[in-house]
């Protein structure tokens, strides 16, 4: 009995599990006797069919956010954080006592009381002296106004040797001697001669072409001036040779950098005592003619130095030297062919006194290969080549800086 009652339970318990299908085709799930499940047959279909999200709770509802979560990184910083906060006071007092000790060692009382009376009246000792300096000081000091006289006249004097000063001492012959520098020759023609003469000048050499143009020079019987620079030491020996021709010798600085000899009035005079003792080393002296390079009507030197033409225009008179520009130009400073500059060089006969300018350099094979045909043009229209000496054309720019 007991055997069929257990096997009847079994069979009782399959049943339960089993899924059966009733006459309204409803699809049951049982378990243990508690019947759910889904109705197939069902007038609201999507009512009875229970959501996934409302019968399995989503990952993230059961799953912590990230802000919930421990860090451990941040919680170990604030705890050694808060351990150093509890430590600091102490440190700090660790400190002071150790600098109170270590002051008290150098320093008894009595040696305290000593040095703040020695450096009181220390003080008030320096404080005696101070005033006492200070008042002679006052006494021996110049006003304001000397200040102000010694400051304008230094401003206005120039810090540059004189260049005259090299021909002190010299033996010079009469054409030496009325050529050199000398501040007390104030006599300059302005106004020039009825008589047709060009001065030819010659500026930026020696160089190798100074053979050349002194062998054309010699074959028409011209003389002509030479304004020179230092940049050739190798062809220096030129600069006499040109001068025992008979052809005037001129300063047209020593490096021709327009940045360096027009940054300041005594940086030009410097320069110019550079290619005056070149000069004083080929002919004896240090003649007096010089020629600003740009010309005094240059506006480049305001780049450098606002105002300085102006300045140099009247120093250099005051130094014993007289400056030439030119009134007719060959135009042989840019890259011209020769007969280019032949046409420039040519072009006008309005003046009786022709002061142009031509260049000597490596580069310039052009002017020496026209300067034959210039002449030519010249002496067929009446005119001389004579150099420059002190009864000679002063020709003057107007000044632009």
């Amino acid at each position: 009995m007991s055997q069929r009652r257990s096997a009847d339970n079994t069979s009782t318990r399959r049943t339960t599990r089993r899924s059966t299908y009733d006459d309204t085709r409803t699809y049951v799930r049982t378990n243990r006797g508690t019947q759910t499940g889904r109705s197939y047959n069902s007038p609201n279909r999507s009512s009875n069919r229970p959501t996934r999200s409302s019968n399995r709770p989503t990952r993230s509802s059961n799953r912590p956010t990230r802000s919930s979560r421990p860090y451990r990184r941040q919680t170990s910083s604030y705890q050694g954080g808060y351990q150093i906060q509890k430590l600091l006071p102490l440190a700090i007092a660790c400190i002071a006592i150790l600098v109170l000790s270590l002051f008290l060692t150098t320093c008894s009382p009595l040696s305290l009381f000593s040095c703040s009376s020695n450096s009181s009246s220390s003080a008030s000792s320096s404080a005696s002296s101070s005033a006492t300096a200070a008042s002679s000081q006052a006494a021996s000091s110049p006003s304001n106004a000397q200040v102000e006289a010694q400051a304008s006249n230094q401003a206005t004097k120039p810090q540059h040797s004189n260049i005259a000063e090299l021909n002190e001492g010299l033996d010079l012959n009469a054409r030496d001697a009325a050529m050199a520098v000398d501040p007390s020759q104030t006599n300059w023609s302005f106004e020039g001669s009825k008589k047709k003469t060009v001065y030819l000048t010659i500026d930026d050499g020696p160089s190798e072409n100074t053979p050349a143009i002194l062998d054309i020079l010699d074959k028409y019987g011209c003389k002509a001036t030479f304004f020179v620079v230092g940049q050739n030491p190798s062809h220096f020996h030129y600069i006499k040779e040109a001068y025992d021709k008979g052809h005037t010798i001129g300063m047209h600085t020593f490096t021709h950098d327009y940045s360096k000899l027009y940054s300041s009035t005594d940086a030009y005079y410097r320069d110019l005592e550079d290619i005056a003792k070149v000069v004083k080393d080929q002919i004896g002296y240090v003649p007096c003619f010089v020629r600003f390079p740009g010309g005094s009507s240059n506006s480049i030197s305001a780049n450098y130095t606002p105002g300085i033409m102006t300045s140099l225009t009247k120093s250099v008179v005051e130094q014993g030297f007289q400056y030439y520009d030119w009134n007719m130009s060959s135009g042989d400073g840019a890259d011209l062919s020769a007969d280019e500059i032949y046409n420039a060089a040519t072009e006008s006969n309005e003046y009786n006194n022709v002061m142009l300018l031509c260049h000597d350099s490596a580069t310039k094979q052009t002017t020496v290969e026209a300067l034959p045909r210039i002449i030519e043009h010249y002496q067929s229209l009446g005119y001389t080549f004579e150099a420059i000496d002190r009864d000679s054309v002063v020709i003057h720019h107007g000044v632009n800086n």
